[in-house]
């Protein structure tokens, strides 16, 4: 695959790959956190789809931004964190400034900057963003890159496209309900 090559890892179709896998991943992750903690399985997330491009988002800039620095874990740890917590702070308000909703609020947690962000989420975002980076990102892509190029392609536009007419559908119509999502006043 040439992992050791800088501009082939972050060519566009790895960074699409690795945005669905992280999308994907972090819906199972809050599924599965949420039949843990409320006992109950549900869709938390803004869209329709099993994916959360909240995870993607973030996994993907972290990628991008410390791929030239995976040999240096402590440094990406330290970044992941920054990254993380800024595209939840930024995702979060946008969520609520838009549609008048909150899909997550740490509110009384140590440390939170206005229940968007806390303590426990950024160290959360610090150790999977080093690990994304420094360990998982690279192995994931030597596998990818190993399956012939034309069902890649064919996959990727597939997910793409159900990506789309979700995206459009939950624009429509955000994913709510019981334990989803909790109606907020509007910001200024």
């Amino acid at each position: 695959m040439g992992m050791g090559h800088h501009n082939s890892a972050l060519r566009p179709e790895n960074c699409i790959f690795l945005f669905f896998v992280a999308s994907i991943s972090g819906y199972l992750w809050e599924v599965l956190l949420g039949r843990v903690a409320e006992g109950q399985w549900c869709n938390r997330g803004f869209f329709h789809g099993p994916w959360l491009p909240v995870y993607g988002t973030g996994a993907v800039l972290i990628f991008l931004l410390l791929y030239p620095h995976r040999k240096q874990p402590l440094r990406c740890f330290f970044l992941s964190a920054v990254i993380g917590a800024g595209v939840e702070l930024f995702t979060g308000r946008l969520l609520h400034k838009l549609f008048c909703l909150r899909y997550w609020d740490y509110t009384g947690e140590f440390l939170h900057i206005g229940g968007y962000v806390c303590v426990y989420s950024v160290l959360g975002f610090a150790l999977a963003g080093s690990v994304f980076v420094c360990s998982a990102a690279p192995f994931l892509l030597s596998c990818w890159e190993r399956l012939p190029a034309r069902p890649r392609r064919a996959l990727l536009a597939l997910l793409v496209l159900l990506f789309l007419a979700d995206a459009a559908l939950s624009l429509l119509s955000p994913n709510g309900g019981s334990g989803v999502a909790v109606p907020a006043p509007p910001t200024d």
